[in-house]
């Protein structure tokens, strides 16, 4: 898998087929993550979405209220609760939940690299690069955020720099030049990049109505929304397993980066070999040698 994933791009399929191989091969390491990261994460979202669904309650009934019956002092108070609650939610997903990320990114790393899978050092390194994640966070966010208001320039850029996390986790990027790296791996690349991500989407989504069944056999309530948030991230660990050997394929076949000793990954040397130009791409684009790459670059 190795020599495959660093001297050719792979097909959709041969992406798909290598992340259940790899992740199966290693839940035992996605599960430590999911209990030392995903689990406390969980717990924090369903306290913020059920204060956010109160507040979002009790907004609904003064919306139906005679105006002139209605607490100016107490609407604006249920407002302010409604948006604390989205954005420490909105918070969440782009500061904590790329922890975890990150280090099941590092885990599959090791793993590709034929290294000993050590999920302490993957771990307390993810938790090194918070002003990293931070920083790229609050970027990624605005800039998505206000691209999403008219919607298509959003989509894209979601997809252009959806590679960012992994750009700060495994090659050293920070900030802006996290996003950049990003949209470089995914350049010309855009539709199989976003058909790749949306296939990936689509086994989360069909994992996560399995797991709805949880409320058939248990009341709705705390404990089952606990369940139900944590198993979600058993599918979000499987996209991050995804996501993570796109990154490392495109980004040999882009930069020619190589595993080497004493290189810090994700910064191309004069001694890395090109990538294996290859014929008959998911859209049937020859992929030019590493050299006409950079020249375009």
């Amino acid at each position: 898998m190795r020599n495959e994933i660093y001297n050719r791009e792979w097909r959709w399929m041969e992406q798909l087929s290598a992340a259940f191989h790899v992740f199966s091969a290693n839940i035992g390491s996605m599960i430590k993550v999911m209990a030392i990261i995903f689990l406390p994460i969980s717990l924090l979202e369903v306290i913020i979405s059920d204060r956010m669904m109160t507040a979002y309650t009790v907004f609904q009934q003064f919306m139906q209220m005679d105006i002139t019956a209605v607490n100016q002092a107490e609407v604006l108070t249920t407002a302010y609760h409604l948006l604390l609650n989205y954005g420490l939610l909105f918070m969440v997903s782009l500061f904590l939940q790329p922890v975890g990320i990150i280090t099941i990114a590092k885990v599959v790393k090791q793993y590709i690299d034929g290294k000993e899978v050590s999920m302490g050092e993957a771990l307390s390194e993810a938790f090194s690069l918070m002003p990293a994640i931070i920083v790229s966070g609050i970027i990624f966010g605005v800039l998505v955020f206000l691209g999403s208001i008219i919607i298509v320039p959003g989509v894209y850029f979601s997809i252009a720099w959806g590679l960012y996390l992994y750009g700060i986790g495994l090659s050293d990027k920070k900030g802006w030049d996290a996003l950049r790296y990003s949209k470089r791996l995914v350049e010309g690349k855009w539709w199989r990049t976003f058909g790749y991500m949306w296939l990936l989407s689509i086994i989360a989504m069909l994992w996560n109505s399995v797991f709805e069944l949880i409320y058939v056999f248990a009341p709705e309530g705390f404990a089952s929304d606990l369940l139900y948030q944590f198993l979600c991230y058993f599918s979000a660990a499987f996209v991050a397993v995804g996501e993570t050997l796109l990154f490392i394929n495109r980004e040999a076949i882009t930069f020619g980066v190589r595993p080497m000793a004493g290189t810090p990954i994700g910064e191309p040397t004069a001694e890395d070999a090109p990538a294996e130009p290859v014929e008959g791409t998911v859209e049937g684009e020859p992929i030019g040698s590493n050299e006409e790459k950079k020249n375009e670059g």
